[in-house]
């Protein structure tokens, strides 16, 4: 069973201005700062040039300097609105005569600081219907959710599978144009990404999507459901995955994400944890209530053959062991039970076994022994979970398959 491990892209860039006439410097091609300078002292601006007008970035600002003084109390932490650019102080010069010098140092995050996440706000699972998908990593994670990340989600969905806005929203930043990825630390700032913002200013990041697979722009409004991109693995990844969370910046400039409700095919509102598969449902649709995959439990030949590898065979050989494969939609301690008996005789043979909680799925091999009657006919296996009957399959034994 294959694990993904993951970790999000989110840095904090700080820049450096040291005193000239009139000049610019930006960060990541976003967050700009422009300083004016006369005879008297200089004037400090900050714009975030790809911003919308829904855009907020959260700002941290201070000065060194010699000889001068600020109009505002530094440090200072604002939230610039928007793609306009906007002074935030000034430092004057206290002796013209005298040598002055000062030094600019800022860091920033997308996002209002201030905000407040809605808690009843239910997010759509950010795949396609019908799709089946296992989450890889879940809530404080050892892999590496963990610190800012902590309330972050790996959906395993497939390269190139297509990625769904979880909730409503404004686009306010993607990155397409990285290649390259894999679990060092080199890639940690080379995912592709989403960032949707929502009507309560917090903000959706989808991460890790293939090169050139983003689908909206910078200021498209999208609905939950809607199309926004495809599964990749760029970044800090070891494999095709989607990394999911929802964020607000802190008045530190750290990121903190946040926990979320999640519409299910089991439940109005939940919480997903690792190992569980999930499916989307829209509201209208009923609950399901099972323990199980139910459409993939299967019989095999072989173990090799397990985990939804298209092995749903009907006749086995009696002389060779035969697999019951029951995939767990959430991993818990059960109590599994297989009954298998001969259509029109009195063979019944029962099998009874517990999973452990951190198992995804389980199996039973089973070698069915010669009796007083023949073995070669037909069969029916009926596969219970915690005494409520899950599914049941016929199949056939012959002498020679």
């Amino acid at each position: 069973m294959r694990f993904g491990i993951f970790l999000i892209f989110l840095f904090y860039p700080i820049g450096f201005l040291i005193a000239k006439e009139h000049s610019e410097f930006c960060s990541m091609d976003r967050l700009c700062v422009i300083y004016i300078q006369d005879k008297t002292g200089v004037d400090v601006y900050f714009q975030n040039k790809i911003a919308i007008e829904e855009t907020n970035t959260t700002l941290s600002v201070n000065a060194s300097y010699k000889n001068m003084k600020s109009s505002v109390k530094l440090p200072l932490v604002t939230v610039l609105s928007g793609p306009k650019r906007k002074k935030l102080f000034r430092l004057n010069v206290n002796k013209p005569n005298k040598r002055w010098v000062y030094q600019i140092k800022y860091k920033w995050i997308l996002g209002d600081f201030s905000v407040t996440h809605n808690p009843k706000a239910i997010y759509d699972l950010p795949f396609e219907k019908g799709q089946k998908v296992r989450i890889y990593q879940g809530y404080k994670g050892t892999k590496s959710h963990q610190g800012d990340n902590r309330y972050s989600i790996d959906f395993g969905l497939k390269d190139g599978d297509l990625i769904t806005a979880a909730r409503d929203g404004i686009v306010v930043d993607t990155e397409e144009k990285n290649s390259e990825g894999g679990f060092e630390i080199k890639y940690i700032h080379s995912a592709n990404y989403v960032k949707i913002l929502h009507e309560d200013g917090t903000i959706g990041q989808y991460a890790h999507l293939r090169y050139m697979g983003v689908l909206v722009k910078r200021g498209q409004k999208v609905l939950s459901g809607t199309p926004i991109g495809y599964t990749g693995s760029t970044g800090f990844s070891d494999g095709p995955h989607l990394h999911f969370e929802v964020y607000k910046p802190t008045s530190g400039l750290r990121k903190k994400t946040i926990p979320t409700l999640f519409r299910t095919e089991s439940s109005e509102a939940e919480i997903v944890s690792e190992g569980q598969l999930h499916w989307r449902r829209d509201p209208s649709e009923p609950l399901v209530k099972t323990d199980s995959d139910v459409d993939e439990i299967q019989i095999c030949e072989s173990v090799q053959t397990l985990e939804r590898l298209g092995c749903n065979l009907t006749s086995f050989a009696k002389t060779g062991p035969i697999y019951f494969y029951i995939p767990l939609l959430k991993p818990s301690r059960y109590k599994i039970q297989i009954s298998v008996r001969k259509i029109g005789t009195s063979i019944v043979k029962l099998y009874n076994w517990e999973t452990n909680p951190e198992w995804w799925d389980t199996y039973l091999d089973v070698q069915l022994e010669e009796s007083a009657e023949p073995l070669e006919g037909d069969w029916v296996a009926t596969v219970s979970i915690d005494g409520v009957i899950q599914k049941e399959l016929s199949f056939q034994l012959t002498s020679v398959k």
